[in-house]
């Protein structure tokens, strides 16, 4: 089976192409505010490297948020509209702050802007405390109650993660979406504007 890892919701875009847990090829490129843009040509030009197309992909692996209003919306629509035109691609989401953690336990964070943060605990790939947005005073009062989880803050935004390991080691924990109007991001702001 023939996968395709699509993560939008930071300032990087980044693509992971595999077949049976076999690395093909990935990219992971800065595409600050412009997502909407680069994603779909970049994902072509991914496949096209290695003479797929995007019918050859059976399965779309892709954060849902939280994160950038914009960027989370970008891979899950490209996924959703694949998905429309043919229904036998299985699409699989994960929230980022679990992608971002990968299988430690920590108390996983995103700047969501106006002094706010996404907020989740997670514990070996799995979210204890389920994403949510929250004000830091808050999170430190929480985070108390797990003194030996890190806090983990913006990592999806550093040239330095992780991902290829992180989505390895989590994709049985990304979720089969069967319902296609359940393809959605997950917003935890309103939209600014």
């Amino acid at each position: 089976m023939l996968n395709l890892f699509i993560d939008t919701s930071s300032k990087y875009l980044t693509l992971i192409l595999e077949q049976d847990d076999k690395l093909i090829d990935h990219l992971h490129i800065i595409g600050e505010r412009k997502h909407t843009e680069q994603t779909l040509p970049a994902i072509n030009a991914l496949l096209a490297k290695h003479h797929y197309k995007l019918k050859n992909v059976n399965n779309f692996y892709l954060t849902k948020g939280p994160g950038s209003y914009t960027g989370v919306r970008v891979g899950v629509t490209i996924a959703k509209t694949i998905k429309t035109i043919n229904p036998l691609v299985k699409v699989y989401l994960i929230t980022s702050l679990l992608y971002q953690a990968g299988r430690i336990d920590a108390v996983s964070l995103l700047d969501a802007k106006g002094g706010k943060f996404y907020f989740a605990v997670v514990s070996k790939g799995n979210e204890v405390i389920p994403s949510q947005v929250l004000d830091e005073p808050t999170i430190l009062e929480i985070a108390k109650k797990y003194p030996e989880f890190p806090i983990i803050k913006d990592q999806l935004d550093e040239p330095q993660f992780d991902y290829l390991n992180n989505y390895f080691n989590l994709k049985n924990k990304f979720e089969l979406i069967k319902d296609i109007n359940e393809i959605k991001p997950l917003y935890l702001k309103k939209a600014v504007g």
